[in-house]
């Protein structure tokens, strides 16, 4: 986890609406759930894809238009839909498409949906699997009645593919859980992606709530060279039912010195490409050129020393706790952040405090932010960040570790 990844995080909860006191029959319907089953294997007809959940499969599954879609019997009288997309996709957005999609189809089989409201999110992994969670309430009017439904979704990312499920139900909570995660930890496939030499997954929480999912990926090429990748998926609740997504990518080509050879950013809020823009060195420059908010974008950055990278960052971190006295002592680097993509940006590390063998505390500066960390000594990584502003408390939290660099 590095400090790019909780840079411009500043989001905004509204109020979920909810009862005072729920009535009996919402408890009742809330609290179905099915029998527990034993698992069962589905494969896609073209046998590229299997995995085994606790659910009958329905229909064949086929590929339709680029992916997957699988109908499971859970026991409700609605089944789970599960779609499997092999060229992945980004988390956040796909379950914000996703939601105003099934939104309308709503509208169109009950009648005007008159109020929605999100009632809870998640975020963590299963396995090695990272996944958010989303869970709403909503009422419909078809002119003579009022109903009220739920509506709950899951989108996940396994070995390059994305894996997305949803089911209509104000119940079934616990049994669609089971079967989405059951998904998750066993799906296979016969073209995955190379598995990473190191891989970290944390969690994001805003005041308490799990919104969001970062990931540091690192991949060596043919030729010793290294893809360094950060990825962000955040659910953002809005006013009045809505939902926003941020998705964001950053990538660095790193020499086996942990030098940078080029980096890119990639930014899209609600779907939309916000920030598209490369670094290159170029005649003993470091150029920015691409898009930036719909506009095109060129830089030559003025730099006395090459941007780092955070490869090199957590080994410097690395090297300076494993002195007799590390408390005190300060790490910085200058860093191409996508918040201020036109000029590099000074991080900043001072290590505050021993935490017993293994980890220290320390304040992160990188422009205007400033956070609390904990930090690993066997990593150079930094397990914990946290960050207060305006009233707002950003968490991000490391939950899975595999590999080592």
């Amino acid at each position: 986890m590095t400090k790019r990844v909780i840079l411009a995080m500043s989001v905004c909860l509204f109020g979920l609406a909810a009862m005072a006191e729920e009535p009996q029959w919402l408890k009742d319907a809330r609290a179905r759930e099915g029998k527990p089953g034993k698992a069962v294997e589905l494969r896609s007809k073209d046998k590229w894809f299997r995995a085994k959940v606790p659910a009958k499969v329905t229909d064949p599954i086929e590929k339709l238009e680029g992916s997957y879609t699988v109908s499971l019997d859970i026991g409700s009288e609605q089944p789970t839909y599960c779609e499997v997309v092999p060229d992945g996709f980004d988390m956040a957005d796909m379950a914000r498409r996703s939601l105003e999609l099934m939104m309308e189809q709503i509208e169109k089989s009950q009648g005007k949906v008159e109020l929605r409201a999100l009632e809870s999110t998640d975020a963590g992994v299963w396995g090695n699997v990272p996944y958010l969670q989303a869970q709403w309430i909503y009422r419909v009017n078809d002119g003579k009645a009022q109903r009220i439904g739920g509506l709950k979704q899951v989108s996940m990312e396994k070995d390059g593919q994305g894996i997305y499920c949803l089911h209509v139900d104000l119940g079934y909570t616990r049994s669609f859980t089971a079967v989405a995660r059951a998904f998750a930890e066993t799906f296979t496939s016969t073209s995955p992606v190379p598995a990473p030499y190191y891989k970290e997954i944390a969690v994001a929480t805003l005041n308490g709530m799990k919104i969001g999912i970062t990931m540091s990926t690192l991949e060596r090429d043919e030729e010793g060279d290294t893809k360094a990748e950060e990825s962000t998926s955040m659910l953002i609740p809005g006013a009045s039912g809505a939902l926003h997504s941020k998705d964001a990518i950053h990538q660095q080509w790193i020499r086996p010195d942990a030098s940078l050879i080029n980096a890119t950013h990639f930014i899209a809020s609600d779907g939309v490409l916000k920030t598209s823009l490369g670094l290159t060195l170029e005649d003993g420059a470091w150029i920015v050129k691409g898009d930036l908010d719909g506009k095109e974008f060129s830089q030559t950055l003025k730099a006395d020393v090459p941007p780092g990278t955070w490869v090199a960052q957590a080994l410097a971190l690395r090297k300076l706790l494993a002195t007799d006295n590390p408390v005190g002592a300060e790490h910085s680097m200058q860093q191409w952040a996508a918040d201020d993509p036109a000029r590099l940006t000074n991080a900043k590390t001072k290590v505050l405090a021993r935490v017993g063998d293994k980890q220290f505390k320390g304040m992160l500066t990188a422009g205007e932010m400033t956070a609390n960390a904990t930090i690993d000594k066997a990593t150079g990584m930094f397990a914990v960040v946290e960050i207060s502003e305006r009233g707002q408390k950003v968490t991000i939290e490391r939950v899975y570790l595999d590999g080592s660099f």
